[in-house]
């Protein structure tokens, strides 16, 4: 037998922009999408190559470890694509709050991905990879990257690196809340009348080429979600709204939502508002990375 131990990281969308509906129903968006370096998952990979089947073990009672599981979907892929077979026993301590927008069920997708890929000498190249993971989950392709700061278009599928992007200081505050996919979908469908306009402003593309400067960092904060995160969650626009009044320099949020980002100047700062948002929202998951 053999492990192979690494961590799956959360992350951040810093904008979000939906921008069409296409025919098969899915949608096509752009977004600057930060992989975050202190927040992650931490999985363990047990191949034996004595058995066959999967197996997954879960410290989160709430994530499904059958079928259901994106990592057993992923393993499934891989085993069918690359005709190999070997008994896979995965182990996730979860670290990432659920259904919050900061995409850990797809990062332990990607994740399990790769260590299928190193475990037998990596039979499939990064195009046939990204391939793979988006027949699973459009999110899933940006963790294949090493970069940690990709410019995501498309449906998620079309990945563009980003080489140097600044330190950023985020305050994460989750209402302990989720919102299903489909529905906030159908609520952009139905409300977002600007969804095609051609004239829309390329936000990501702003932020690419302010990518030196923080502060325009926070002002160009962006999320089409916004619109119905805020009426589903009265909390997420109380809590930017606070994270503003204590000298964020923009405020978000990541995903669909719920969870609010906040960009701020030092991480010293960002410890501070995070005490006082715990101190006043003991329900709420709070975090700085």
């Amino acid at each position: 037998m053999k492990t192979i131990k690494t961590i799956s990281p959360a992350k951040i969308n810093l904008t979000l922009e939906i921008i069409e509906k296409m025919p098969d129903g899915f949608h096509t968006l752009r977004s600057v999408m930060l992989k975050t370096a202190n927040l992650y998952d931490e999985m363990d990979f047990i191949f034996d190559e004595k058995q066959v089947g999967i197996q997954i073990i879960c410290t989160d009672p709430n994530i499904p470890t059958d079928e259901k599981n994106i990592c057993w979907k992923i393993a499934e892929k891989f085993f069918t694509v690359s005709g190999k077979k070997v008994g896979l026993t995965i182990k996730i301590k979860k670290n990432i709050p659920a259904l919050a927008g900061l995409g850990g069920g797809s990062s332990n997708g990607a994740t399990t991905l790769l260590a299928l890929n190193q475990y037998f000498g990596k039979p499939l190249k990064l195009e046939a990879l990204v391939a793979l993971a988006a027949t699973v989950g459009k999110d899933i392709p940006v963790f294949l990257l090493p970069e940690q700061a990709v410019l995501v278009s498309g449906a998620g599928e079309k990945l563009k690196a980003i080489p140097y992007f600044p330190k950023l200081s985020l305050l994460l505050v989750n209402p302990q809340g989720e919102m299903a996919t489909g529905w906030a979908y159908g609520e952009l469908d139905r409300r977002m009348w600007f969804m095609e306009n051609a004239e829309r402003k390329n936000i990501s593309l702003a932020m690419l080429k302010n990518i030196t400067d923080i502060e325009k960092i926070g002002q160009l904060l962006y999320n089409d979600f916004s619109i119905v995160a805020g009426g589903l969650f009265p909390a997420v626009s109380e809590i930017q709204n606070c994270l503003r009044a204590f000298g964020a320099l923009g405020v978000s949020i990541t995903g669909k939502g719920p969870t609010v980002v906040g960009v701020f100047r030092t991480a010293k700062e960002a410890l501070v508002i995070q005490e006082l948002i715990q101190k006043n929202y003991p329900d709420f998951w709070v975090a700085v990375t």
